[in-house]
């Protein structure tokens, strides 16, 4: 009996790990499967838990199933219901801080890389971590929602004026709006869980969208012309709630911490590859897209808006986007 007494330490140490605590995640994304946050949000559960050997469960729900738009996803991490998304800067700054508006300069990139240099940076760590006081606790920027154009059911887009007089769905993002009444459209803020069906009724005549999520969320089905403007790029960062977090044993936020980087590198894999294979899926569903030939009145139209985000996010800020994108070409 002494023997067996003595042996059983040396039993429950070894089963010990597999008592040890376990977290479930709850991850939202508000677009479909194939979008690139939704396939970079497997890709965090699949290395989460085998790097955790099962500790952290992840629970993933794509398509709006648990946030419908990115500010109910901050929303949710605040009161927890939400505990790991990807969120993109002007969107919470639209709502909450408006300094996170600052790196959506209109036609400043010259393509994705170029943003990723300038958010890779001492700026975008700067920027990502005022998240933090809004419940989030930042770790990578990812892709992003990819460059946006211009779908619409009326006319393709080759100058600003063929966006005279057209209703376009924007998100509640201030430089959005003020970008499309640059151009001379009537630009309607609206939240994304409501787009789809305006889209269908006619309520608005089109809406600016990246590529990849005019795919995965089935517009290209809806809109008859894609116009590649290229107006933005707004970056996305992933975020975990920060309670949550916080909670974790130090063994845990390790695997976290690793799983983000891995996340934050196969979202942008992914949305490469993902515009790619959208544009030709647009094109095989009978869908008129072209680029955009000359794009410097569009640039012109839209320097007013430069002033305007000078204005909202202050000019010592503005000025150090300006010249960290410019140094980083």
């Amino acid at each position: 009996m002494m023997r067996f007494l003595l042996a059983l330490p040396l039993v429950l140490g070894v089963a010990s790990p597999a008592l040890a605590q376990t977290v479930t995640l709850k991850l939202a994304t508000i677009v479909g499967n194939d979008n690139p946050f939704t396939t970079s949000a497997i890709k965090f559960k699949e290395v989460a838990e085998a790097r955790s050997g099962g500790r952290i469960k992840v629970e993933v729900y794509p398509a709006g199933q648990l946030a419908k738009n990115e500010i109910v996803q901050l929303e949710g991490m605040q009161l927890g219901t939400v505990d790991v998304a990807a969120v993109s800067l002007p969107s919470i700054g639209g709502k909450w801080d408006p300094k996170l508006l600052a790196t959506d300069v209109p036609f400043l990139y010259t393509g994705r890389e170029h943003v990723w240099k300038v958010m890779d940076g001492a700026l975008g760590k700067e920027l990502m971590n005022r998240l933090e006081p809004l419940g989030a606790k930042p770790f990578c920027y990812g892709g992003g929602w990819g460059f946006r154009g211009v779908l619409s059911n009326k006319r393709a887009i080759q100058a600003p004026d063929d966006l005279k007089g057209q209703t376009i769905r924007v998100p509640p993002i201030p430089t959005l709006v003020e970008v499309f009444k640059a151009f001379g459209a009537n630009p309607v803020p609206m939240i994304w869980g409501e787009v789809y069906l305006a889209v269908k009724q006619g309520t608005v005549d089109g809406l600016e969208l990246p590529v990849t999520t005019a795919v995965s969320d089935k517009f290209h089905e809806i809109t008859k012309y894609y116009s590649r403007t290229l107006h933005s790029y707004p970056a996305a960062v992933w975020v975990m709630a920060k309670p949550k977090y916080d909670a974790l044993p130090a063994d845990l936020k390790k695997v976290v911490d690793e799983t983000m980087a891995v996340a934050c590198v196969q979202h942008r894999q992914d949305e490469v590859k993902a515009e790619a294979d959208g544009l030709a899926q647009m094109k095989a569903r009978g869908m008129q897209v072209n680029d955009v030939k000359d794009l410097r009145p569009f640039q012109e139209r839209a320097q007013p808006v430069w002033k305007f985000l000078e204005g909202k996010v202050g000019k010592e800020l503005f000025d150090r986007v300006i010249a960290e994108a410019r140094a980083a070409k």
